[in-house]
Order: C-alpha cells, then structure tokens, then sequence
C-alpha cells in the first residue's frame, strides 16, 4: 500500500485573556472547545473583504444528547504514551513521531494493533544553554528531520525556540541544531530548509520564518498582521493571537483567531506576500471592545480561529474554530440569542483560486451537554485533509472522518466517541484503507492516566482487481461496499448501491452523558466503503504523494 506524509499542526492556544480562560495547554480540564457559527469572508482582489455569510449556530442545552453513537467501530489498539499531544508521521506511515512535553517520542506502527513505544528524546537541552525544552506542544516532520517547538506558553525555566532531529533512522534520533527565540514558540512547521514559528509576543504576534538548513540557523523574515494593515495594532492582542500555521506548495495558511485566517506567499521564504484572509470580524469592531467584552470575545464565536490545513492539491481549506461559552451570559450557563457560547466547527473553503477563497460548507461540532469553558468540550482541534477525506478530533466529542468527494456537503462516515475517558487532540490518516492515529491527551475519568495514542481502522476503500483485455489486462475497480455511512446497528453488510443490512436510516440513536461521561457503551463507528472507485494509482495521482516537493 503507497502511503504518504502528511504535516499537521498542533495544539492548546497561545497567550490568552485570563478571565477567559480557566485552564488550557497541559491542563486535565482545558480547552477541548464549542461551536460557533461558521462564516465566511472571501477576500478580493484588492484586499478588501465580502460580507461574511454566517452558517446556523447549534445552541444546545445543559439537557441535549452529547452523543450520536454508531457502531461496529474501536480501536484498532493503543498504546500509553505520558505527555503525549501532537503526532506527525513518516511517508509510510510505519512511525509516528509524538509531542510528549519536555521532547517527544518514536512510535513503531507497523502493526496497527499494537503500536509500540521504540525510544524517544526527553529533556533536550541545546549546545550553548543549561535551560531544557519544555512546553512541547508541536513536532513537524520533514523529509527525515524533525522540527521541536515550545514551549507552548510562557515559562521562564524553559529554553524557547526549536530543535532540528536527524530521524532517517527512527530509532536512533540524532540532534542537529536548534534556534532560540526570545517568546515562546506555540506552534511550528517545516518545510524544505525553513522553519515557520509563532512568536508569541503579546505584541505583534507575528510569523518568523527561520533558515534551519545552514550550521548557524538565522530568522530571515517576520510577517504579521500589522505589517499588512496598521489598523490591526487596535485590536486587543488577545483577539489577534497567530496560534498555528500550515505550510504547503507556496502558501503559509495562518490562524490568527479573531482576526481570521491569513494566507500568505512563501515562495520566497525571505519576503512572505499578502494573498488573502478569511474572517468574521472586522478591525474596527474587535477595537471597540474593552474589559470583558475582550474576554468574551476571545472565548465564543463568531471567529476564534484555531488551525487551518489543505487538502494535498491546495484545493480546499478547512478552518477549524475553537469556542466555548465563557460564562458571561444570562445565568452564566446557557448559552443564548445574545450569548452565543459554543461548540464551533470546521468551515471547508474553495481555493483553487486562493486570492478569492470561497465558502463552501461548514462541519458542525458534535453536541455537547455542558458548553462552558470547564463543561465537555467538542470544539474540532486538529485535524488532516488527506485521500478525499477530513480526519478531526474534537476533544472529548471524539473523532470523526468525513467524505469530502462533495465538499459543500461534506459527509460523515467513520466516527467514535468516548467522552468519559477519552480527549482527542489530533487525527491524521497513516495510510489510506488501513489506519487512523489520533492521540487522547488526557482520561477525564483519571487526569494521574497517561495519554494514549490510539490506532483505528481508515475507511474502506476499494482495491483494482485485473480484467483480461485485449493487450494483456485492464485495471477494473472492485469496491469492497456502497457509500460508508456512520449508520446504527451492528455495521451490517452494505451492498454496492448502499443497500443492505448497514443499519437502518444510518443515523444512531442519542445517548445523554450525565456528568462528563457517556451513558452506555458508547458510540463507533459504522460501516465502511467510501470511494469506492479509487485504487493505489488514483490515489498517488490526487494525493500528489509521488510529486517533488510535497514533503510538507
């Protein structure tokens, strides 16, 4: 089976409003998020932005269902991994590399059912400090190194900046060189000779792009919103905090919470270039604000963009959100026409032109009992576009896959949830047919439990079966099922029309979770088969695995 490499960013939030904020990065009760309406703001041509287009808000209640359930899906296996938070993988998707704090560790996925710990690199002090790294959050792998980021907040005992891995032999890790920074580096990626950091000042929060490909790795550029418009510089910090970036073929993709999501021209790494931006909230309205209202602001929707990828041919965008109602509303519990709360999904948007991003669709977040900031969370965290799908985690909402064959109608048709002993912090596809990674951060039912990275099954997909002809054989796909659908029942047996015992409607029933945990057995996924006509070749072709330069 040919896999590729997928980059995916990370995780908790960077510098936060206190009053907003009960508990974040690191923290057994921190953020795992809400919902917010989705909108869209498409930039033009000259910079300016369009009306935004607001999808619905789900309200619920502290007595909605908090889960649909499914089943016939688990875990494949999985393993205890302390501290474990971000992972990224090889192109073969035979190792995962995993943020554990103070470093990260190798895992050997080989045998999906029974991922196994191989070494791991903890308490990394670079050449030329005694300060150790710590508040590692994020790992980026790049054609055989990996990039180290941290810490994820601000804490004087650690060294800031990253450090750059030799992993071409997984198991033996060697250090090459690192960079330190004066602010802390929340999130990071890789690609090429470059390295695209969050500087966390509390100022401009800008993007540092950093040269980690020569001995003495240098900053050679620094972007931030207020070089594109000083406007910016009235905007309460807080609101315009850079918490991740993305990077691929060209294009840096960076989540500036309510300021939007930016898009920028990294061709030359050197001189970033304004392209676009999609957002809710213009400056002048987050200026506005004062007190509170920041705190508010910076807590429920609209905006609070949290993570932004592309799928493989830079076609689409997905824009994950992440709110929750901070409990500064009527009653301070539930959320309401004038307090809009959370959970907030995913937004999925046309680039193929990316000066003009267009809104297509928005994926709703998983419902939740208790939307306030210490209540269950379902908010998406991160997540991967890879092989037509949109691997998600959300929290304690679970994981989910989505179809993205339509994407203005993106389809559920793989989803578990466990939300009494189980918070995603991330979800990428390994290899396509075969497995899903998703790391649990925490177990709310023990916060002293390990974090755990689970392996699950991917979706089935369909293998070409050979059919004579008349120069030899052609390639004929034999689909393994209909439409995968996340359907109830036991996972039942789909015929190729979609018919069949799968399970009814295909929509399970509700289960209500009472403090914190699901009733029952709780949910998994349905049964499988989607695209049933895409075998190895297509899938190199559309994923672009086999293409020069697509190692981001």
């Amino acid at each position: 089976m040919h896999r590729r490499q997928f980059l995916r960013a990370v995780a908790g939030t960077a510098a936060l409003p206190t009053a907003a904020l009960a508990a974040r990065d690191g923290d057994a009760r921190r953020v795992e998020s809400e919902a917010s309406p989705v909108a869209n703001a498409t930039a033009t041509r000259d910079g300016s932005v369009a009306t935004a287009t607001p999808s619905g808000t789900p309200t619920p209640t502290p007595t909605d269902a908090v889960a649909t359930p499914t089943s016939g899906y688990e875990p494949l296996g999985s393993v205890a991994v302390a501290g474990a938070t971000e992972a990224v993988l090889t192109p073969d998707g035979d190792t995962a590399f995993v943020a554990v704090g103070d470093g990260f560790a190798v895992l050997d996925l080989t045998d999906p059912a029974d991922p196994t710990v191989v070494t791991s690199e903890r308490d990394i002090s670079p050449p030329g400090t005694t300060q150790r790294m710590g508040g590692v959050r994020d790992v980026k792998y790049d054609d055989g190194r990996l990039l180290v980021g941290g810490p994820a907040g601000y804490d004087p005992d650690s060294f800031y900046g990253v450090a750059l891995f030799d992993v071409s032999d997984p198991t033996d890790p060697g250090f090459l060189r690192a960079y330190e920074t004066a602010y802390p580096v929340h999130n990071c990626d890789l690609a090429g000779e470059y390295a695209y950091l969050t500087r966390s000042d509390r100022d401009a929060n800008p993007l540092l792009v950093v040269d980690v490909g020569r001995d003495q790795p240098r900053e050679v550029a620094r972007w931030s919103v207020l070089d594109h418009d000083p406007v910016w510089e009235t905007v309460p910090q807080q609101l315009r905090t850079l918490h991740d970036v993305f990077v691929r073929d060209g294009f840096a993709y960076l989540a500036y919470w309510d300021a939007g999501t930016w898009i920028l021209d990294v061709s030359d790494p050197a001189d970033p270039g304004y392209v676009a931006d999609v957002r809710e909230r213009d400056p002048e309205t987050l200026a506005a604000l004062d007190g509170l209202a920041v705190a508010r602001e910076y807590s429920e929707p609209p905006g609070n963009d949290h993570y932004a990828a592309t799928d493989p041919d830079s076609s689409l965008l997905a824009v994950g959100k992440e709110s929750w109602n901070s409990n500064f509303g009527k009653e301070g519990t539930t959320p309401g026409p004038d307090d809009p709360g959370g959970p907030s999904g995913i937004a999925v948007y046309d680039i193929a032109d990316p000066r003009s991003p267009e809104h297509l669709s928005t994926i709703d977040p998983p419902p939740t009992a208790d939307p306030n900031v210490n209540g269950v969370r379902t908010t998406a965290h991160n997540f991967e576009l890879a092989a037509g799908h949109l691997y998600s985690s959300w929290y304690r909402g679970g994981v989910a896959v989505h179809d993205l064959s339509d994407p203005a109608d993106p389809e559920r048709v793989r989803y578990f949830r466990r939300s009494s002993t189980t918070s995603f912090w991330t979800a990428q596809l390994a290899a396509p047919g075969e497995t899903v990674v998703a790391t649990s951060y925490y177990d709310p039912s023990d916060p002293d439990a390990p974090a755990r990275v689970y392996t699950f099954p991917d979706v089935d997909r369909a293998t070409p079966t050979p059919t004579p002809g008349r120069s030899g054989a052609t390639t004929a796909p034999t689909g393994s099922g209909g439409p995968a659908t996340d359907g109830g029942g036991d996972g039942g047996n789909a015929g190729a029309d979609g018919s069949g015992d799968g399970g009814g409607s295909g929509v399970g029933t509700d289960a209500v979770e009472t403090g914190g945990a699901t009733a029952g057995d709780g949910p998994g996924f349905g049964p499988a088969a989607a695209l049933a006509g895409l075998g190895i070749g297509a899938w190199r072709l559309l994923d672009g695995s086999d293409e020069p330069g697509d190692e981001e």
